[in-house]
């Protein structure tokens, strides 16, 4: 791999977890508002934000895991 190639593969890795980050910002903010309108909504867009968070998170020990 040349340098060009490493610098996009880098910047992409970088690209998808400020995606990932956006995404589950977006959640959280979805469910402050759902809060004050209708809880019971809320409290799944905040479970849904957890997972989301928590698989981001344990991402390579699950790869590990299955390989």
């Amino acid at each position: 791999m040349n340098t060009f190639q490493k610098f996009i593969m880098s910047l992409m890795g970088w690209g998808l977890a400020l995606l990932k980050l956006l995404i589950a910002l977006s959640l959280l903010a979805i469910a402050k508002i759902t809060l004050r309108t209708n809880p019971d909504l809320a409290i799944a867009v905040l479970g849904t934000a957890a997972v989301i968070f928590l698989l981001w998170y344990f991402t390579p020990q699950i790869k590990q895991f299955f390989r």
